[in-house]
């Protein structure tokens, strides 16, 4: 009989559980590999069981293996469904923050209706007040011509001796309806200016506190918009890092498995 062969079991047994193995199935191999190294009588049907047995392990392996893929595949198809979930969700809210923006726009349309309503009736109030004014003025010329056609007919005989007081008195009457007409156009037109602005005031402040709202909704969206990309691509990192450690793990049971039967070959 030959002398044994050195073998450090510690080494091989470090290295197998490193590349996926673990430490009791390392142990076995080890102790199979002394075994099988040590001994020059072991027969073509004891090396032919130990093949069957690292064939049963390498076959219990690949079923390990593929029951983890099940598992992830599995666990894959639960993100997918999370990951559809949260996007119908996400767009369900999108679709409520369009309606709440045609709402907002639909109201802006009815106070623009509203303020061009007030601006066509001050206009009307305008033009009536105008109307009025122009029947006044003509009323009072008609009723002047009417008094001093009659004055004229009473007093034809003592016409010459009354025309001077009749000229100052009736100067004076004209002068006094110019100053009445302009203090009236000067009212109306101090009223007009004042509805004009009161108008554009409102005007101002409407359109102020419309933006301010329309700037704050905005604002608001894209807060919500960036949370959820910020979610979504959060999620996708951790799942293509989840993937990929897997996917390593695989491969180092793979690598494990190629070199544990490499060195069991004669």
């Amino acid at each position: 009989m030959s002398e044994a062969i050195a073998f450090d079991t510690h080494r091989f047994i470090k290295h197998l559980t490193k590349n996926g193995f673990t430490e009791q199935q390392a142990e076995a191999l080890a102790n199979e590999q002394v075994t099988l190294l040590n001994s020059n009588l072991a027969t073509k049907a004891e090396i032919a069981a130990i093949h069957g047995e690292i064939e049963a392990l390498r076959l219990e392996i690949k079923a390990e293996i593929e029951k983890f893929r099940l598992a992830t595949k599995a666990e894959i198809a639960a993100i997918h469904n999370e990951i559809e979930t949260l996007r119908l969700e996400t767009k369900a809210e999108i679709a409520v923050i369009h309606k709440d923006i045609e709402v907002i726009r639909k109201e802006i349309a009815v106070i623009h209706k509203d303020i061009e309503d007030g601006r066509e009736e001050s206009r009307n109030q305008w033009k009536a007040m105008e109307t009025a004014l122009n029947n006044q003025r003509k009323a009072t010329e008609v009723a002047l011509a009417n008094q001093r056609e009659a004055t004229q007919a009473a007093f034809a005989n003592q016409r010459e001796a009354t025309d001077a007081a009749f000229a100052n008195q009736w100067k004076a009457t004209q002068a006094a309806f110019a100053n009445q007409w302009e203090a009236t156009q000067a009212a109306f037109a101090n009223q007009r200016k004042a509805t004009d602005a009161a108008f554009h005031n409102q005007w101002k402040a409407t359109e102020m506190a419309l933006a301010n709202q329309w700037k704050a909704t905005q604002a608001a969206f894209e807060i919500q918009r960036k949370n959820t990309e910020a979610a979504m691509e959060a999620l996708k990192v951790e799942l293509l890092k989840w993937m990929f450690g897997a996917m390593i793990a695989q491969g180092g049971l793979i690598v494990g498995l190629i070199v544990a039967l490499i060195s069991e070959t004669p």
